[in-house]
């Protein structure tokens, strides 16, 4: 086995994390492991990419199974390899797929207690494709990076959720009944507006 240090190191030099010091980012990955309910049991972390923080939550917190989606082919099979030098292979499990397309297979939509979003997009996209996949008064716990204000309850109530907390830089959604006309397909213009 590797240590966590070593893997995102290894994901910088290919470039899947950016350029400089990890303290910081590593340090909000411990805020996402901390932030998911302790009777969660299992997560889907989404656009996993470079391993923040879902190789974070997966090495802190073991009592979680984790479900890591990613579009690229070449972040995943780096996910693959970092699952397996961290020895979390048996309770992690990476998927090449597209969000937009999750949101509608019934295996998925609305299959998770806690969905994980880091980095993925601004709020409106992460909302739409990301809450499909949360059951009704599970959670989606999402990076806000200064846009804390850009995840308004009328937006949200859309989706049939609301915001129940922010802090530490995140912003924690309690799903509810996601109508099923999201998320809308990639050819559609744009995304719903939460500021609606």
């Amino acid at each position: 086995m590797g240590s966590l240090a070593e893997v995102l190191s290894e994901s910088q030099r290919i470039g899947l994390i950016g350029p400089g010091p990890l303290d910081g980012p590593l340090d909000q990955a411990r805020c996402f492991a901390r932030a998911v309910p302790a009777d969660a049991g299992r997560l889907v972390d989404v656009g996993s990419g470079g391993g923040l923080p879902a190789l974070v939550i997966a090495v802190e917190r073991p009592d979680l199974t984790l479900t890591l989606v990613e579009r690229r082919g070449r972040a995943c099979d780096f996910l693959r390899r970092a699952v397996r030098t961290l020895g979390v292979a048996d309770r992690v499990t990476v998927v090449e797929a597209d969000l937009a397309d999750l949101g509608h297979d019934p295996a998925w939509r609305a299959s998770f207690p806690v969905a994980t979003a880091r980095g993925v997009g601004p709020p409106a996209m992460v909302a739409e494709l990301v809450l499909p996949l949360v059951h009704p008064g599970g959670r989606l716990i999402a990076s806000v990076a200064g846009e804390v204000d850009r995840w308004p309850d009328r937006g949200l109530a859309v989706l049939g959720a609301h915001v129940v907390a922010r802090h530490d830089g995140l912003v924690i959604v309690q799903a509810g009944e996601c109508p099923t006309r999201f998320p809308r397909r990639r050819r559609q213009p744009s995304v719903f507006d939460l500021g609606g």
